[in-house]
């Protein structure tokens, strides 16, 4: 239970030697024998003061196997500031391999803004993150990383590549295969050497057994478990609610990636999700800006039309395609951009992925503008506007320690967890992702599928060695014994509406769950945050759930009025038979800008 004091001093993990078996499912809602919760301790946080406050408690290596010793989960939270508490809301922000404790001592009082004062808002490091074991490591330095990565850098490389719905640029691409398949095998090699055994115990049916476990110790054994995941952090939920049904509180998935197929489906099987909705925020884009053209500047080129700025954009990216030299990236470039005016040094890839990255937050949007009218410039050789500066958000975050790429991308835990949870390889090959992928990029998004070999996660499955001890296989037909909160954007560049819409379906979780759609442009509700969802929230949590439309369309429908440009355009808002309000955007929390942007290659 709850305890004043010192935190515990974080306990140092010898990595055994590595061996890759498959034991079982997690299938099973019990702790396996761990009983007792742990005696919690609160103290400081080292980045916050008070009334911010950090733990560490110790969980098992291995649930099913507790002879293996422990390891330490590092745990921060903001604690309710008025009486009576109403109750807690754990967070996990995403990734996977993003830190809750940093997410929690960055935007913990805007958290707590949003569900009330009288709430704690907690979270963790998940087992392979950031201070919590086991630790997970691949890169040492700035230059381990280059150097890893420039194997796909330089003229007639992968990085060369373009546009895949043309044919000669899909058989140039699909000509790269086999060198991205030794790539990934040497990557695998490198991270199996580097961690061992540590890889198979860093999977997504152990982070929910040390979520319960984290609850049974700090909030009382037995109680119901509130979460809020974001992101990969949705499939944590969606695990909670299949392993952990009579322990389901007041759960929220947000940003949700489809944790069921993540579990049951090869990975490259289903790329083809992953740009369901991204072509989709770009053309939201495009009309936002043409309707707010005294803000956006971009759309004097195109004829302040949403037609005429995607046809410049397409004009700016297929002339990257043609004109890039092939010039490997150096750390600034990484961390800032091209510093150059010399348009042969921007690849196409390198363009259409700081895109992705402009469109996860509306803080972003004006950034976005900015770096459209400076590409055009540099590509016709004219002066940029003064106003025109690119901002560094789009490329990567704030330096952090121990190097300036930050420590969360060059550790790569994330590989570990996803790739960990997957179902067994069954014969897919490199040459089949990179087919694949060409067949996204005709038929699904010629814009953006193009990034899967380096912006997926997924990409790299195939040829990883190691599987979670546990795993859950199973279909998810379970109903969790209180109703969800499902949170889809129409236009999240990351995870597609559909993603969120399968989950709260009947196939799933059913009327077990309430569909909120939110009509807007970002990743996850706190991309663009609205009155309309602070108010479906807070009335969740006191136990008013939207009423079930009773199909698997949506329950609420949510519009906005304003976006980054001014008013939004007329043609978001649609008709609904579903409850439709609207809501006025705030800002968003700060994390999503500086951690998730900055982790913009493999993140979920």
């Amino acid at each position: 239970m709850e305890q004043d004091g010192k935190a515990n001093d974080m306990q140092s993990l010898l990595l055994p030697l590595f061996a890759f078996v498959f034991i079982g499912s997690c299938s099973g809602a019990t702790l396996h024998g761990r009983a007792t919760p742990a005696n919690v301790t609160w103290g400081g946080c080292s980045s916050r003061g008070p009334p911010y406050e950090c733990t560490t408690v110790k969980v098992p290596l291995d649930w099913q196997d507790e002879s293996k010793g422990t390891i330490p989960l590092v745990v921060a939270r903001l604690p309710a500031s008025k009486t009576p508490k109403k109750g807690y809301m754990f967070y996990n922000p995403g990734g996977p391999g993003l830190p809750g404790t940093t997410f929690i001592q960055s935007t913990g009082s805007e958290l707590q803004e949003q569900i009330g004062a009288d709430w704690d808002v907690i979270s963790w490091d998940p087992r392979g993150v950031g201070e919590s074991g086991p630790a997970i490591t691949m890169f040492d330095t700035d230059a381990g990383y280059l150097n890893f990565w420039n194997q796909l850098q330089g003229p007639g490389s992968y990085s060369t590549h373009g546009n895949l719905t043309v044919s000669s640029d899909a058989d140039f691409f699909k000509s790269q295969a086999s060198k991205f398949d030794n790539m990934t095998i040497t990557f695998n090699n490198l991270t199996m050497q580097q961690n061992g055994d540590s890889l198979k115990y860093v999977g997504t049916c152990a982070v929910v057994r040390d979520l319960v476990f984290l609850v049974d110790s700090i909030y009382g054994e037995g109680s119901d478990v509130n979460f809020w995941g974001i992101s990969y952090g949705s499939a944590v939920g969606l695990y909670l609610t299949q392993m952990f049904p009579d322990r389901v509180g007041k759960v929220i998935l947000d940003g949700v990636y489809d944790g069921e197929k993540h579990a049951t489906v090869a990975p490259m099987k289903w790329l083809d999700q992953d740009y369901k909705s991204i072509e989709t925020a770009l053309t939201k884009w495009t009309e936002a800006c043409a309707t707010g053209s005294s803000i956006c500047k971009f759309a004097s080129a195109g004829n302040k039309t949403p037609e005429g700025i995607m046809s410049k954009i397409k004009q700016i990216t297929d002339t990257s395609y043609r004109i890039f030299d092939g010039t490997p990236p150096t750390v600034n470039d990484l961390l800032y951009g091209p510093s150059t005016t010399d348009p042969t040094k921007w690849s196409y890839e390198l363009i259409i992925r700081t895109i992705r990255t402009g469109l996860y937050d509306q803080q972003l949007w004006k950034s976005l503008d900015a770096l459209f009218q400076t590409l055009l410039a540099m590509q016709s050789g004219t002066p940029a506007s003064k106003d025109a500066e690119l901002d560094s958000r789009l490329f990567a975050p704030n330096p952090m320690p121990y190097s300036n790429i930050p420590y969360y991308v060059l550790d790569y835990a994330n590989f570990a967890i996803y790739c960990s949870d997957t179902i067994d390889p069954q014969g897919e090959t490199t040459q089949d992702l990179f087919n694949l992928t060409v067949q996204a990029a005709q038929s699904v998004s010629p814009n953006f599928a193009s990034l899967t070999p380096t912006q997926s996660l997924r990409s790299f499955c195939h040829n990883w060695k190691a599987r979670a001890v546990e795993r859950l296989s199973e279909p998810m037909t379970k109903k969790p014994k209180n109703v969800i909160l499902v949170i889809g954007n129409t236009g999240d560049p990351i995870t597609p509406y559909e993603s969120a819409q399968r989950v709260a379906s009947s196939a799933i979780l059913g009327t077990q769950a309430r569909l909120v759609k939110f009509d807007t442009v970002g990743h996850s509700s706190f991309s663009g945050k609205s009155d309309c969802i602070n108010n479906v929230v807070l009335k969740y949590i006191s136990g008013d759930a939207p009423k079930d439309a009773g199909n698997d369309n949506e329950d609420v429908a949510c519009t906005v009025k304003k976006t980054a440009f001014g008013n939004a355009p007329s043609s978001w808002v649609g008709s609904s038979a579903a409850l439709r309000t609207s809501g006025q955007l705030s800002t968003c929390a700060s994390l999503f800008i500086s951690i998730f942007i900055g982790f913009s290659i493999f993140i979920l």
